[in-house]
């Protein structure tokens, strides 16, 4: 089977116009013992923060919400009825690292890619979840794409135009795969996603994903990044976040011409008890005609973080949602949802 670049397909931007967003509705068995700070999440409150994000998104665009079917009563129960519910067997509820990832060639037909999955380097039970993406392709009638290369789709963030950015902590990390070396990973992205510019920053801040890129820097528009910050230099992330910045600073596009950086600096308020993880607002999903947005009661860092975002997306509305019942599971609005880019039928 020829790989997507060589069939022409490439990864579009997330502010491509969606057909649709997915998501996965959070499990009874949804995995709280594989690292510490995982073990405060809040099945019902986390329950209804997702029904928060799906209920705002399927406003702005199509919503398709994958429910194991021993859950359907509570996905019934809180999301709005134009949301259409699929049921599937599932371990877990973050679409974005073991959902598909979708692909558009130059006559706009659309493509999916079913990378491996193993939950973040064998953290818990997810041979349910490794067969997400393929349902997703499936229902979708993407032409099919299998990638036999462990990755989530939070580890990568792409321009459109060549460029994906990326963490080492995470694509690089021995639980992933260890029998590749970087310049192999560096081709498998090339040859899955279309690109062929590739911006490694070295660190992330969640310890579950090992770093994932979608907590700390992505792209608002095909030249410019946003990034996290910390400007407290006794903050335990300033030098973490400002070997990031330093590095994105001198980096280069496709082309070979500098990018606009945006700072986006975290918030302080710590929310993981015992945990030091920082609260990110990177973490968002552009919707068709809207940002869907975390925030985390810090009056402060919460108001400048919109002031920034609806810079960057002035033509979009922002809708802010509690992020804190999220991010006690491990991750945010951005890890919970997948776009599927618009295409020909």
């Amino acid at each position: 089977m020829s790989t997507p670049s060589e069939s022409l397909f490439y990864m579009p931007p997330e502010w491509h116009p969606h057909e649709c967003c997915w998501m996965q509705w959070p499990t009874e068995s949804f995995p709280t013992n594989a690292t510490p700070s995982w073990s405060h999440f809040d099945l019902d409150k986390g329950r209804i923060a997702w029904a928060n994000v799906a209920n705002s998104i399927s406003k702005f665009e199509k919503l398709l919400m994958i429910v194991n079917p021993s859950d359907l009563k509570s996905a019934t129960k809180l999301l709005n009825s134009n949301i259409e519910i699929l049921e599937l067997p599932i371990n877990d509820a973050w679409c974005r690292d073991s959902g598909a990832i979708f692909l558009l060639n130059e006559k706009n037909q659309l493509g999916g890619v079913d990378s491996d999955f193993n939950c973040w380097g064998y953290k818990e039970n997810y041979e349910l979840d490794d067969k997400v993406a393929k349902f997703m392709i499936d229902h979708s009638n993407s032409k099919y794409f299998k990638n036999n290369m462990v990755l989530e789709g939070g580890s990568i963030h792409v321009n459109g135009k060549g460029t994906l950015i990326t963490t080492e902590q995470c694509l690089l990390n021995k639980n992933r795969n260890p029998n590749l070396s970087k310049d192999q990973i560096e081709s498998n992205l090339k040859n899955y996603f279309g690109i062929d510019n590739i911006i490694w920053l070295k660190h992330g801040t969640d310890e579950g994903t090992d770093g994932h890129i979608d907590n700390v820097a992505c792209f608002s528009n095909s030249d410019t990044i946003l990034t996290m910050t910390c400007n407290d230099k006794n903050d335990s992330y300033y030098d973490l976040l400002s070997e990031n910045l330093d590095i994105l600073k001198t980096s280069k596009d496709q082309n070979g011409k500098p990018f606009n950086i945006i700072e986006l600096e975290m918030s302080n308020k710590r929310i993981i008890p015992d945990d030091d993880e920082p609260s990110s607002y990177i973490n968002f999903y552009i919707a068709n005609d809207a940002i869907i947005f975390p925030i985390f009661g810090d009056k402060e860092a919460d108001e400048n973080a919109e002031k920034v975002i609806k810079s960057q997306f002035p033509n979009r509305q922002i809708v802010c949602l509690d992020g804190r019942d999220i991010l006690l599971g491990g991750g945010n609005i951005h890890c919970i949802t997948q776009q599927q880019p618009r295409s020909v039928k």
